[in-house]
């Protein structure tokens, strides 16, 4: 019997990866874009959530020819500020003013994919500026919106 390596059955497959703590307030916007992409039935993403741990992340990943991540950021821009960035800018994520509290997990994942050779062939970084992260609060207004706006990125890009 041949057995078929399980990362490779999902080679060409793409993925969404929404990363945050949904109890910290706007720091939660990634995990939600993720819950909002799930819920549609257009979408030829697979969708998962995780905390933007670097070796979990790494799982996620592998074997995936196409993900896009999205994650909260600070520093960059106004509460609600979406940054795009691409697979030729992923290094960039660490170099953002600790982008979230996920943002060296995330660069430490891209570096040790790059390393190990099994960084995805395109990976989109989707960053919203988070307003605030107080405990059990949920996403602020302009974050929300922001979130609105990621789910139609993505989902245009899944059409693709």
């Amino acid at each position: 019997m041949t057995q078929v390596d399980p990362r490779s059955a999902r080679a060409g497959r793409r993925l969404v990866i929404g990363v945050g703590n949904p109890d910290r307030g706007d720091d939660g916007a990634g995990r939600v874009v993720a819950l909002r992409v799930a819920a549609r039935n257009d979408c030829a993403f697979e969708v998962r959530e995780g905390s933007g741990e670097a070796t979990a992340l790494m799982n996620a990943w592998t074997g995936f020819a196409d993900v896009v991540l999205v994650d909260a950021c600070r520093g960059a821009g106004p509460p609600g500020s979406v940054h795009r960035i691409g697979p030729d800018d992923a290094e960039r994520v660490g170099t953002l003013q600790h982008a979230s509290t996920h943002s060296l997990g995330v660069a430490a994942a891209i570096g040790l994919s790059r390393a190990l050779g099994t960084l995805p062939a395109r990976l989109v970084i989707y960053a919203i500026e988070a307003g605030h992260s107080r405990e059990g609060e949920g996403l602020s207004p302009e974050v929300d919106q922001a979130v609105h706006e990621v789910v139609a990125l993505v989902m245009q890009d899944s059409h693709v």
